[in-house]
């Protein structure tokens, strides 16, 4: 395949309720290095923020006005799929780039996955670095456990070297690009991601494990990188708790539970809940982490499937 031009590229963000992080992104957007033939188009869905989220899109258009567009979108339909899937219909470009309203994106990102994509490969979609920031400092118990939690944070590094994926080693959402032609073609499957306070997720995933086994393939790009700031309130044990109970509505949602009985769910969650607060006191980190995850698993299959059952 001959190498092909770019010459627009659409970024898009979906928000909610994030309006100084979101501000934080915007401007690392703002100073991004943007190649003299790609026309520029910033996608900003605002899925029923209620703070200063407007504005902060507001300022940002009138900033940038005459380098690139912005295009501000609405989604009521709660839900990081149903803003997905909106600014996919917005999209205008060949190429789309996708991160989070909590990232700072490195000044050569978008040059990066530009380079990419006009390389002479069949790859249809491309990831780089997810680098977790903790503006606060990272607690003790998230240093010593950072294999076991990382993924609550979205840490993503596949190395230097560029590698094709597969189904093992796959980008995450704050952090990839995707040929326009080919995302219309493949949404987002709205059963899965984060909706409001609940941490779902899987989204992302599960369109690259789609393009996979359609017969397409995806690029590691480790130069492509950005930081994804992790508040204090979110370095947290209810944080990490919430995060798995999601990832347990998730197995759910990809009919892969651990089972399906719901009482006996249930009281894994509730025994395993009291064994971490037990072994909280009286042990370290290593030891009642385990556990504190294992119970938000169980209870998020169980009210899954509770919730599947009633419907």
């Amino acid at each position: 395949m001959s190498s092909r031009v770019i010459t627009k590229v659409d970024i898009a963000i979906c928000t909610w309720n994030r309006d100084s992080l979101l501000a934080q992104t915007l401007e690392s957007v703002r100073q991004l290095q943007v190649p003299d033939a790609v026309a520029l188009s910033v996608l900003i869905v605002d899925n029923n923020s209620i703070d200063r989220t407007p504005l902060v899109i507001e300022g940002f258009s009138i900033a940038v006005a005459g380098r690139y567009s912005v295009v501000s979108l609405k989604e009521s339909n709660q839900g990081h799929t149903f803003s997905r899937n909106t600014a996919i219909d917005a999209a205008t470009g060949e190429l789309m780039l996708w991160t989070d309203d909590d990232v700072v994106l490195a000044p050569d990102w978008l040059e990066r996955y530009v380079a990419a994509a006009e390389a002479a490969d069949n790859a249809v979609f491309w990831g780089g670095v997810i680098e977790p920031c903790f503006p606060a400092g990272r607690p003790e118990w998230i240093e010593r456990n950072w294999e076991t939690v990382k993924g609550c944070f979205a840490h993503r590094d596949l190395g230097v070297q560029p590698i094709t994926f597969d189904p093992s080693r796959l980008p995450y959402g704050a952090n990839f690009a995707i040929r326009t032609d080919i995302q219309k073609e493949f949404r987002y499957a709205t059963e899965l991601g984060r909706r409001g306070d609940v941490v779902l997720g899987e989204d992302e995933l599960d369109l690259f494990r789609r393009l996979l086994a359609a017969g397409y393939s995806g690029n590691w790009v480790p130069g492509a990188s950005v930081e994804h700031v992790i508040p204090a309130d979110r370095a947290t044990e209810k944080y990490v708790y919430d995060y798995f109970v999601g990832q347990g509505r998730a197995l759910v949602a990809k009919g892969q539970p651990w089972n399906v009985d719901v009482t006996r769910l249930k009281s894994e969650a509730r025994m395993e809940f009291v064994k971490y607060k037990l072994k909280r006191r009286l042990a370290d980190s290593t030891t009642w982490i385990s556990h504190l995850i294992r119970s938000a698993l169980a209870r998020g299959q169980s009210e899954a499937l509770s919730t599947a059952a009633e419907t």
